[in-house]
Formats: C-alpha cells, structure tokens, sequence
C-alpha cells in the first residue's frame, strides 16, 4: 500500500475521481510497494487497480495504451539504510554537528536503477534478485572493491561472506547488466587482489560491463577508523602504467578495454589527460570516469562558435576544488580568457572543512567558499561548480547560495548548464 499524493489532471485517475490521500493497494493483483512496482505493472494495456478511498476498497479495470501512464503521483521511495561499516565510508568521515541527513548510509538497489547509487548487494536478498529480474532493473551499479572474500569483508566491514559473486552470476545469466567500482586502497585490495578482481569480474563479461577504479579519499575526520593511507604520486604512476598494460590485453579479449581509471588518477599523477577512446562508452562517466575529458571535448567543439566579445566589461570568479584546478585552467580558461571584455579567474578552494587531502569540487562546503572569495576582489559573477548543493539547495554545511550571495557581497550562480554555454550563460547572469 502507497499513498497516492497527486493526480494529474488530465490524466486517467483524474477521469476516475481519484484524489490525494487514496490509497493504491494493487495493480492486476499485485501489492504496490513503491513507484518501481507502479512504473512496472501499469506498464500494460488492460490494467485492474485496488484503490482504498475514503476507507472503503474500489476496484478500477482499466483499458490504455501500452505504457501509458495512469497520471498518479505516488509518495516518494525511502532509502533502504546500509549494514556494512566500510573503513572509508565518507559517512564515518564526517565532523559532528552536521545535519542529520549527512549521517545515514543508503543501500538500495533501486535508486541503483533510478540515480546511478552504487551499491554492494550485502543485503539484497533471493526476492530482492528475483524483483530486480523481472523488472529489469538494469543496469546497476555495484561497489565490488575486492572479490576476494577477506579482503572484501574487511572493506565493507562485514563478518559473513556475502555471497557476492553468486549474486553477479545470477543478475547478469538473466540479463542485468552491471557497471562495478573499486575504491583502490594501497597495500589493501592493490596488487594481487586487484588482478583476482579484475579476472573474476571479467568471467561475467559484458553482463559486468566495466570496472571503474577510484583511489581512496580520506578526511581529516578518521578517529578510531582503520589505518588507512592514501596513494603516493609514484604509485599513482604505477597504477597508470599497469592498467594501460592490462586494458591492452583485456581489448583485445573483450574487445573493450573494460577497467577505466577515474579522472583523479591521472590529476593528482600529473599525467595527460586520455583521448576519448580510453573510456570506450563512457559507462561511469558520473563517477567521474572519463567525465572531464567529455567536457573538454564539448567545450572544444563549441568553442568556435561561442560569442568572442561580451558586451560590457564583465569580471567572473570560477570556483572548483584544488583537483580540477589545473585541468580547467590548461583546457578551460585560457580559452575564454580570449573572450574580449571577459575577465575570468579561477579560484581553487583548499577544503578546510574535510581537509587538505580531500580535493573534488562536490564536496566544497559554503564556508569553505566564502573565506577563498572574501580574500578576492570583488567579481561581477560567481561561478560556483554543479554539485555542491543537494536537492533541498544546500551545502554540505547547510549554507544557502544567497547566505553565500550575502556573505561575499557577489553573485552566485551553480553551473548546471552545459560547458559549451559558459559564455551566454556569463553574459545572461551579469545583463
């Protein structure tokens, strides 16, 4: 049973009388548990609804097209919480005193589906599997981190053996594709353990579609956390060099080179940014696998079409974290600093907040933001990066953009758009 909290008014359930506040019980016999069960079994032309209204159980049969929705708006899905206690969990490496939201750990394979979540499939159970089979919840994206069964339990921080691959070969044998990660912890789930994961993995290919490697963030935030440390400039290097060795070998296998280095490996290594072809379809690009080559090249191909000339003299502060810095500014600004009557500076933010060692944009707090702009002249436009806010509009230090506008005495704006508008999306905020 689910709450039904609005109905589309030109919809077939508002022919129907149905209102906010009735209750959907079943569609063609089967109990609805979330908007996944309602998407999925509406999903046919002859569809018979148990609706509870105004205390009373209606029975509705209705004759559609085939996926033509109903026009019911359902309550949203709760996030299942997450069992494990992975070392490296960016829940347990958070400062006290934040808002409560920022300390639940989810784990659910539907927002999988739905958002790119990723998941570790420790407590997905057989109904769970057979759900995610006859929906077709594909793909999804799972947290593997190692296939070998100790190391893995101590990296989710688990004591049972989660059955892990026996879950793998039963999604993908029934046609579920799923893209996996692996945090890569040095002397962890490095070395040997890594090519073990990497050969397990592959035996599902291409229902395991790819496997993306990310190295470890820690905060500053880790009391009575494992010893854990982050990877040295050399043994980034290191790892570079022995998966392009191995991506040779796996292409010529699968053809697909299959194990896709984050674009942090190749930052912080100070290596070259790879051509697009290393990431072959760009599957975890919002892992951050292959996601600033992507905006490089759309920047790149829209460049000579871009306005050259502003129509006043316009000043913009470009915020990004200490990471993307360098990249943006070799690929990004010296480009649009060529712009006439655009003065643009970049302006790397250290994250004071998490600490040091903790470098992407997304993870930027308002007031980290704040004390890096107050130390700059003033700016006619802030540019601020696309995913520091979450869906209620806040920092992760529950600071708000006009508390950020405030504070600074400047314009802020979060860049959403696409790259290859930067110059009319400047020239719109500052008209």
């Amino acid at each position: 049973m689910i709450d039904i909290i609005n109905i589309e008014p030109s919809g077939i359930a508002a022919e129907l009388n149905l209102k906010p506040g009735d209750k959907l019980l079943r569609i063609n016999g089967h109990e609805i548990r979330d908007q996944l069960d309602y998407r999925f079994y509406t999903a046919e032309e002859y569809v018979e609804l148990e609706i509870e209204k105004g205390g009373e159980r209606v029975i509705f049969e209705i004759e559609k097209e085939f996926h033509e929705d109903l026009g019911i708006g359902l309550q949203e899905m709760e996030l299942m919480s997450c069992g494990n206690n992975c070392p490296f969990c960016f829940v347990y490496q958070n400062p006290k005193g934040m808002r409560r939201g920022i300390y639940f750990k989810d784990e659910d394979y539907r927002f999988s589906f739905l958002y790119g979540h990723y998941v570790t499939l420790t407590t997905v159970g057989e109904a769970d599997l057979k759900r995610i089979v006859e929906q077709h919840l594909s793909p999804l994206y799972i947290s593997v981190h190692s296939t070998e069964a100790e190391t893995r339990k101590l990296l989710l921080g688990i004591k049972h053996d989660d059955r892990l691959m026996e879950k793998i070969e039963y999604l993908t044998s029934n046609g579920i594709e799923l893209h996996t990660q692996v945090v890569l912890s040095p002397d962890i789930n490095d070395g040997e353990i890594f090519e073990k994961t990497v050969n397990d993995l592959k035996r599902f290919y291409p229902g395991v579609r790819s496997v993306a490697v990310v190295p470890l963030g820690l905060t500053r935030h880790r009391k009575n956390l494992m010893t854990m440390r982050l990877h040295t400039v050399d043994e980034l290097n290191r790892m570079i060099e022995y998966t392009n060795k191995l991506r040779l070998v796996l292409r010529k296998e699968l053809d697909d080179a299959f194990v896709y280095l984050s674009d942090e490996f190749f930052i912080k290594a100070d290596a070259e940014l790879p051509p697009a072809d290393y990431y072959d379809d760009f599957y975890q690009i919002e892992n951050g696998v292959g996601e600033f080559r992507d905006m490089v090249d759309r920047f790149e191909s829209a460049f000579p079409q871009m306005n050259k000339t502003l129509k006043k003299p316009v000043r913009v502060n470009w915020v990004t974290g200490t990471l993307a810095a360098p990249w943006l500014n070799k690929f990004i600004l010296t480009r649009l600093k060529t712009i006439q009557n655009l003065e643009i500076k970049l302006i790397p933010v250290v994250n004071e907040f998490f600490g040091e060692t903790i470098t992407i944009s997304g993870l930027l707090t308002g007031q980290d933001i704040a004390a890096a702009l107050q130390k700059q002249p003033k700016a006619d436009l802030v540019l601020l990066p696309p995913r520091v806010l979450n869906k209620d509009g806040l920092f992760l230090d529950d600071e708000t953009v006009p508390g950020l506008q405030e504070k600074v005495e400047m314009n802020c704006h979060v860049v959403r758009e696409d790259i290859s508008n930067i110059v009319d999306v400047i020239a719109e905020k500052v008209q």
